[in-house]
């Protein structure tokens, strides 16, 4: 799914360390999250499309994102749409876009060793509470699944149309099609994750084991600098929504 693939380019956030990234997010996270005006959210809109920009990502993503996700669009526009509130309905929307934007540009700029990496090493304060290198590679897993686990779905559906099943056609056909998917795919995805937990078996994996890292993480002067601009940012923007 080119939505949460990764993207190879030569970029300022291409080049920095992935803690600062998941910095990034945070924070943009937190501003989606407390942000409860419309233009607010249309200029953190806005940022996250200039993010896009600055990590020489194809403005496309934004596309695959609408059309990947416009059932959760959809569903989110009716809930919202019986409260009679269309500014709030388009708030909410946006919201719901915003939050996808920010995990798609760090999937886009991040490679997923890394990603891991500088999850394990943001969490490692609290080890003492959190298994936090479990977690990592959890989420690593997870990462490198949804992929594996989209085109599977692709697959099964290509060879049940080859067998006349047809997914345009009635609600009751459409539905009775993709209740015929589920079985296989859950197969096929219980067989690949057994598949995966061998080989990390075969390669010694322990949880809770100390282990190495195929990639070392540099935090240098520039990625100091920005995380200073991310903060000094979000302090701004609350400060300015108080005098506001």
């Amino acid at each position: 799914m080119e939505s949460v693939a990764y993207y190879p380019a030569a970029s300022y956030w291409h080049r920095r360390d992935p803690r600062l990234k998941l910095l990034v997010v945070l924070a943009g996270a937190t501003l989606v999250f407390t942000e409860r005006s419309l233009g607010g959210q249309l200029l953190l809109f806005l940022l996250h499309i200039l993010l896009f920009y600055t990590g020489r990502l194809p403005l496309g993503r934004v596309w695959w994102i609408v059309k990947a996700f416009r059932w959760l669009f959809l569903i989110t526009f009716l809930l919202n749409l019986g409260a009679g509130n269309l500014g709030g309905t388009a708030r909410n929307l946006l919201r719901l876009l915003n939050f996808l934007l920010l995990s798609s540009w760090l999937l886009g700029v991040t490679e997923n060793l890394t990603l891991i990496e500088g999850l394990d090493l943001s969490l490692k304060p609290l080890r003492r509470w959190l298994p936090a290198g479990e977690i990592a590679v959890g989420f690593g897993l997870t990462l490198s699944f949804f992929p594996l686990f989209l085109a599977e779905a692709r697959e099964i559906i290509l060879a049940q149309r080859a067998r006349g099943v047809n997914f345009k056609t009635s609600w009751i056909k459409k539905l009775r099609g993709l209740l015929a998917m589920v079985i296989p795919l859950f197969m096929s995805t219980f067989r690949r994750a057994l598949a995966i937990a061998q080989a990390m078996e075969a390669r010694g994996y322990v949880p809770g084991a100390p282990r190495g890292s195929l990639y070392e993480l540099v935090w240098d002067k520039q990625d100091t600098v920005a995380a200073g601009l991310v903060l000094g940012f979000v302090l701004f923007w609350w400060g300015a929504k108080l005098f506001w």
